[in-house]
């Protein structure tokens, strides 16, 4: 018995300090928020009113950090914006109202549109008003991405809504997006963890009641504050970035485009007409180009189909009877290269202005 116990004990001995090893790795890097801080942590401090730093700098996931705090949310916001990073900068301050969430996607897709408004439907916790960015390359499929997949259930549920397939018998959504202590001992998430160790990266937020500081800020109510070093950016060190986009034939995802995918602009038209059978206010935007890459964009046959997405948009609101907001044309805002913050995105500031009627309905 006693030659027994010690086989055991010296491959025990061994093991313990690399299971030890495994799992203190695992709990301080914890790259994708799954041990010590997790995506739920996080939506229940903005819920409380907390701005959170430290996200960008962690490679956060936001379409998890959007599905925790939306799923976290007791009661509806009353207005909701859509879209992808160009609607960042829409805050609470724009529309008088403290019920406000900014549910914008890096990258966003149709299906990221899709997969916000299943979580919505899902849960019961639609807006009186929602705001949805129409960026032209949402109707790009050389430019559709896999990001959206961290919400496919979601977008499955909206999809088979609008497509009428929806059943008693249909699978129900779900992300999970709390602790899960089986990761503490991962071998797969120790390989991953281990390589972020010698640049001393790992998942780490703090909290803070300012509305700026000298990094990026997720604020309570979804909007962004970006790095002070976007936010006091120079214009010329703007146009010499547009100029060497310009200069290398390329408009963000607007590459490869060829015409307008008419299933993806089916999808959105279908979309808003669930919302508005749901009751919602539904308020389209086109956020602008700056005017160096707006003029670009006009002088260069491969992207001016950017020209016919707005003309499109705009009769797709006319027709529905629903307001439209702004253009890619900066000309109507009065948008100059000293209100943006790189090439695509306009400064905190410069936001408002953007958001003027085009089609304006009573």
């Amino acid at each position: 018995m006693k030659n027994k116990l010690k086989k055991w004990y010296r491959p025990a001995l061994f093991l313990l300090p690399v299971l030890l090893f495994i799992g203190i790795v695992n709990w301080h890097v914890d790259s994708y928020a799954l041990l010590r801080v997790t995506y739920d942590d996080i939506a229940a401090q903005m819920a409380a009113g907390k701005n959170v730093e430290g996200l960008e700098e962690s490679d956060y996931n936001d379409r998890n950090l959007l599905a925790a705090r939306l799923s976290g949310q007791e009661e509806p916001f009353q207005t909701v914006v859509l879209g992808s990073s160009r609607v960042y900068t829409f805050d609470h301050t724009m529309f008088g109202t403290h019920s406000f969430y900014n549910a914008g996607l890096s990258e966003a897709t149709i299906y990221d549109l899709l997969a916000v408004a299943g979580i919505l439907f899902q849960q019961d916790k639609l807006p009186q008003t929602m705001v949805i960015g129409v960026d032209p390359f949402l109707f790009n499929t050389s430019h559709d991405n896999e990001k959206w997949k961290e919400l496919q259930s979601y977008a499955n549920y909206m999809g088979l809504m609008i497509d009428g397939k929806f059943s008693e018998d249909s699978l129900l959504p779900s992300k999970d997006t709390g602790r899960d202590f089986s990761k503490t001992l991962s071998l797969d998430y120790f390989r991953y963890n281990v390589t972020l160790l010698p640049e001393k990266k790992r998942f780490a937020v703090s909290y803070t009641e300012q509305w700026e500081t000298d990094g990026y800020l997720k604020h309570a109510d979804g909007s962004v504050s970006y790095q002070r070093e976007l936010r006091e950016v120079e214009a010329k060190d703007v146009e010499e970035m547009t100029r060497q986009a310009m200069e290398e034939h390329v408009v963000y995802r607007m590459t490869d485009y060829h015409e307008i995918d008419n299933d993806h602009f089916w999808r959105l038209s279908a979309l808003i007409d669930h919302l508005e059978e749901a009751g919602v206010e539904v308020i389209l935007y086109l956020p602008p180009y700056s005017p160096m890459m707006y003029n670009y964009i006009e002088s260069e046959e491969a992207f001016q189909i950017t020209l016919d997405v707005e003309e499109k948009v705009k009769n797709l609101a006319a027709e529905k009877g629903i307001a439209l907001y702004g253009s890619y044309d900066p000309a109507g805002c009065g948008l100059e290269m000293t209100d943006l913050y790189d090439v695509y995105h306009v400064k905190t500031e410069m936001t408002q202005d953007t958001y003027y009627p085009v089609i304006s309905v009573p």
